[in-house]
């Protein structure tokens, strides 16, 4: 393994650090690679150059380490890693980067037929590497050196290249749970590349060592194109771009060059006003809603005892009074003691038990120190630490004030992760505390966990019951339950988008260079996102904290299935399925209008983000292709009026109502009494509106549902993943095998936590009709719910969204007698057809 890297010279250093060992500078560390070049010892040498590689694009030794990497490959006869880091320069923006590029294609093009080892040719002024025998470190007897690698001093009409700023320090290690795991190099399995050197800083010698005039003239620009942002090959990415760096000035009495100062991010408001406007229009939404969904079902049963015939008069006394004030009265008093009954909730039902701070600062140090920093910062005592044990990968916070916050880890992230890991994951629950973020989802978050653990065992005590009439009725009392979780849920979505928008940017802010903070969030994510995954593949269901509180977790557990599963799945580098992610949710061109249903940001978004700013910081950042999986689409106005019809369609009625009032009120002046009705009817728009919405779910059903015109064939789920079309009305046929996963029993009727595992990862089935919960009702032996654990061929239509990957159910097969039909496409058909009949006869009737 190569020894760490001394910034301070080039040379070992006499200092030892706490290992005992002495760091080599990175102009050492590269000789070290040239030499083993040199000697014929290409794994040595090809290992030393990846290392190299993994430096930020800004430094001066990024491209030398390509290069050096491309002529290895060369010696080694793998022409086809040689062509592909070429190919991956060629959209540089340096033309003299792509010059070298083509010309080395050109070469490797020509030499296909010869053999590898044969000596390349004269091309000195193209390559980068003169030519070279392959004898080890041999020397003309006129004292030149054969090996190809000529240093600047050596090299004849060459100008020194000026000495560029060297990378700030403070770069933190983060590495890997998986590759821990498995005990792979860091180097190799490492999302977030591991630094060439430790905390201390790096000192990248600006001289130039490669015989490669054309780049070595251009003292002040970057030749790898570093003044550009860190996703330079995602041309469409939403990214704030990076100043270009100025040419430092030559070096005189100083042996080191000054250090590069990264370029700052742009403070957050100490108050963020929009973030609370945002909590208080919701807290008002939410409080309304649930004071008239209150009096309507008062009123409502009152009406049913009065319809029905009872021996005796029934009716609920005062049903038609007003309890507005009592309503949001026991709103604000549940907001304000949810904290303590939340720790009871989870006390009583997922053993949490208080982390004491003794336990932290043993297992986790630089995590106690982050909160005691943040805390001495905010002048905030430390927060209540809370453990729940059990090996779901679990982290949140709740509370309405600093002072009575509580942040939750489970046992399972705490010995799962590393220390940098877990210190992101409590910088962004800190994060959220100084945005004061928590107080209104902290109060939903109550109701929801009690509205989803009443569904829960209520589907669990209709499962014990033999009789199939009390089987239904608490079974469909569950169902209720479960659709009072999912309309508040709803309800608070956006919301909890914009905290956690809000809360990546604060963790990031908190911590000011030197500190890794974007770094370690960005493997956190990752990690994070993998962990719930197997979690689900490991218990076959997720944990029902995952569902209940999602809008409290860093990261969506809907959002991480799909990719999660691939990543743990797939035995390559899981920079290809990242690099998916961050062309299909940061690179859609429709992403703003895709999150409807999503309570995070997409992850690919939100990696995007956070490996810019790491980039910005010197940091080393996710290790994406230099280009996209697809292309970036352009936005297409017909395709997402069809993916919002209802929307749109809405919104037609209703404008062709109102221009209807306006004709009507010009007529009734004039005193055209045969028109003039049309002004004010409220029948022209109510019946407007449920005739647009029919219309609007009616033209897209052919979109939502198309037909195969081929032979179907067994799709995987990371092909899926990789061949998304760009909006979800554009689905396509699928069809998978796979075992079923998900809750069984009474719990599943509507298929709302139902899975299938193929050998390649997890993706979600979803059921497209509304009321499918009736179907488990009524085909109750024949339901997906009783083949969990089973293989089975599901096909149906694959969607991409707001970072989640679904698939509409239209069929799931166990074998040729036993099949589940949704009637997905007859269900649409009927709603639509129904609401423009509606609509027809409320005008008709009038008002």
């Amino acid at each position: 393994m190569a020894q760490p890297i001394d910034p301070k010279s080039g040379h070992k250093s006499q200092s030892s650090g706490a290992g005992g060992q002495a760091k080599p500078s990175v102009d050492a560390f590269y000789h070290r690679a040239v030499a083993a070049f040199k000697a014929q010892n290409y794994d040595l040498a090809l290992a030393c150059f990846q290392r190299l590689g993994q430096l930020p694009p800004s430094s001066p030794y990024y491209l030398k380490a390509l290069i050096g990497q491309v002529r290895v490959h060369q010696r080694l006869g793998q022409a086809d890693q040689a062509r592909r880091l070429c190919r991956q320069r060629l959209d540089s923006p340096s033309p003299q980067v792509r010059q070298w590029a083509n010309r080395t294609l050109d070469q490797l093009a020509e030499k296909t037929a010869a053999p590898i080892l044969s000596n390349p040719p004269e091309n000195t002024g193209s390559t980068g590497i003169s030519p070279a025998s392959t004898s080890p470190a041999s020397t003309s007897p006129q004292g030149t050196d054969l090996s190809g690698f000529v240093p600047l001093e050596k090299a004849e009409g060459v100008p020194p290249r000026l000495p560029a700023p060297a990378p700030q320090s403070g770069v933190a290690k983060s590495s890997s749970a998986k590759s821990s795991r498995d005990g792979a190099a860091p180097e190799t399995t490492n999302l977030v590349a591991e630094p060439i050197s430790p905390p201390d800083g790096l000192d990248p010698d600006p001289r130039s060592l490669f015989h490669y005039q054309q780049l070595n003239q251009s003292p002040g620009a970057d030749p790898d194109g570093a003044d550009l942002t860190s996703s330079e090959a995602l041309t469409a990415a939403p990214a704030d771009p990076v100043p270009p760096r100025a040419s430092s000035p030559p070096k005189s009495a100083s042996p080191r060059p000054s250090p590069q100062r990264p370029r700052p991010q742009d403070p957050l408001p100490k108050w963020p006003l929009m973030l609370w406007l945002g909590q208080g229009l919701t807290a008002i939404a939410l409080g309304w809603a649930i004071n008239w969904a209150f009096h309507f079902t008062l009123r409502t049963v009152d009406g049913l005892l009065r319809w029905m015939r009872w021996p005796v008069r029934l009716s609920l006394p005062d049903a038609y009074q007003s309890y507005t004030v009592w309503v949001v009265a026991g709103l604000v008093l549940l907001a304000l003691t949810s904290p303590w009954l939340i720790d009871f909730a989870l006390t009583t039902w997922y053993r949490q038990r208080p982390l004491s701070i003794r336990q932290l600062q043993t297992h986790r140090p630089g995590t106690l120190r982050l909160l005691r920093q943040t805390c001495r910062q905010q002048g905030w005592q430390m927060p209540e630490l809370r453990l729940i044990a059990d090996s779901a990968p679990l982290c949140f916070s709740y509370g309405w004030l600093p002072r009575n916050s509580r942040i939750v880890i489970s046992q399972g992230l705490l010995d799962q992760t590393s220390d940098e890991v877990l210190t992101a994951l409590y910088g962004y629950e800190l994060a959220r505390m100084v945005n004061g973020s928590l107080p209104v989802l902290s109060a939903i978050g109550l109701l929801l966990l009690l509205l989803h653990s009443g569904y829960r065992w209520l589907a669990q005590r209709a499962d014990g019951l033999a009789q199939p009439l009390a089987r239904g009725l608490v079974g469909s009392t569950a169902t209720v339950l479960y659709g009072l979780f999912w309309l508040l849920r709803q309800g608070v979505l956006w919301l909890s988008r914009l905290c956690c928008r809000w809360a990546d940017r604060r963790a990031v802010a908190l911590t000011q260079p030197p500190d890794s903070m974007p770094s370690q969030m960005l493997e956190a994510w990752v990690q994070v996102t993998e962990a719930i995954a197997a979690h689900l593949q490991q218990h076959s269901v997720l944990h029902p904290l995952h569902t209940s509180l999602e809008v409290l977790m860093p990261v969506s557990s809907r959002q991480a299935i799909a990719p999660g599963s691939v990543m743990a799945a797939s035995t390559g580098d899981r920079a290809d399925v990242l690099s998916t992610l961050v062309t299909v949710d940061g690179l859609n061109p429709y992403r703003q209008w895709l999150r409807v249903n999503a309570s995070h940001e997409p992850l690919g978004e939100r990696l995007l983000w956070l490996n810019q700013q790491a980039l910005q910081r010197n940091q080393p950042g996710l290790a994406l292709p230099s280009q996209p999986t697809a292309p970036v689409a352009k936005v297409s106005l017909p395709l997402l009026l069809l993916q919002k019809g209802p929307l749109a369609g809405l919104l037609a009625g209703g404008g062709l109502a109102m221009g209807l009032w306006f004709v009507g009120g010009i007529v009734n002046r004039l005193g055209w009494q045969r028109l003039s009705w049309l002004y004010q009817d409220p029948s022209i728009l109510w019946g407007g509106l449920w005739l647009g919405l029919g219309l609007g779910l009616l033209l897209r059903i052919n979109g939502l549902f198309p037909e195969s015109a081929r032979a179907r064939s067994t799709d995987t789920v990371a092909a899926l993943l990789q061949q998304q079309p760009s909006l979800p009305v554009q689905g396509q046929p699928v069809t998978l095998r796979g075992k079923l996963r998900g809750l069984g029993g009474t719990g599943n009727w509507g298929c709302q936590d139902l899975y299938l595992d193929d050998s390649s990862g997890l993706v979600k089935l979803v059921n497209p009709v509304a009321l499918g919960s009736l179907q488990g009702l009524l085909q109750s032996s024949n339901h997906p719910f009783n083949w969990i654990g089973r293989m089975v061929t599901v096909t149906g239509w694959s969607r991409y969204g707001g970072g989640m990957l679904w698939v509409d159910i239209n069929q799931v097969q166990l074998d040729q007698r036993h099949r589940f039909f949704t009637y997905g496409p007859l269900w649409a058909t009927a709603l639509s057809v129904g609401s423009c009949l509606i609509g027809i006869l409320t005008i008709f009737r009038g008002g």
